[in-house]
């Protein structure tokens, strides 16, 4: 990740913060996010960010991202992706399965 990526996300963070301390918390947070058209994955590492170092944060952030009413289109994306990838997955494991022993 180049530095100005990383400055950005740092900034976003830091401006995050208050408002994830606010009575808006985490929900505001992520319309904020979603607002300003900030992509996914720089969502996730603002919000991995707000979590703070523990245990499983990367796989909350994720979920609270693609959980956030406002990236609907988003989550059904990632959906999509992921049931792609495991029928493709499953395809070449029967695949493997159907060949005959050497």
């Amino acid at each position: 990740m180049d530095a100005e990526r990383l400055a950005r996300i740092s900034d976003l963070a830091a401006e995050c913060r208050p408002i994830h301390a606010s009575a808006g918390g985490m929900d505001a947070v992520q319309e904020l996010l979603s607002a300003r058209r900030v992509p996914v994955m720089d969502s996730v590492l603002v919000t991995r960010k707000l979590l703070g170092d523990v245990p499983h944060a990367l796989g909350e952030a994720k979920w609270l991202v693609l959980g956030a009413p406002s990236r609907s289109e988003e989550r059904d994306a990632h959906r999509r992706l992921t049931e792609g990838l495991y029928e493709a997955v499953y395809a070449l494991s029967e695949e493997e399965r159907e060949k005959p022993p050497n």
